[in-house]
């Protein structure tokens, strides 16, 4: 399972946007971050969330080829 840390900016007349702000594959490091990201937040248009992600497939390297 990864967990992903969203920033959504909210605008008014276009639609709002997504940036992925971090990652893990560590819960509890997951919830640290998004309270970081929460806490430092100034702007009242933006929100942070954690999605939570399980990818199908997962990437390894064959060390063969290399």
């Amino acid at each position: 399972m990864m967990y992903i840390i969203m920033k959504e900016k909210y605008y008014q007349g276009i639609e709002n946007s997504y940036d992925i702000v971090d990652y893990t594959d560590n819960e509890d490091k997951a919830n640290d971050m998004l309270q970081g990201y929460q806490l430092i937040n100034q702007d009242k248009h933006t929100k942070y969330q954690i999605v939570k992600y399980n990818p199908m497939f997962v990437y390894k390297k064959d060390e063969d080829s290399a």
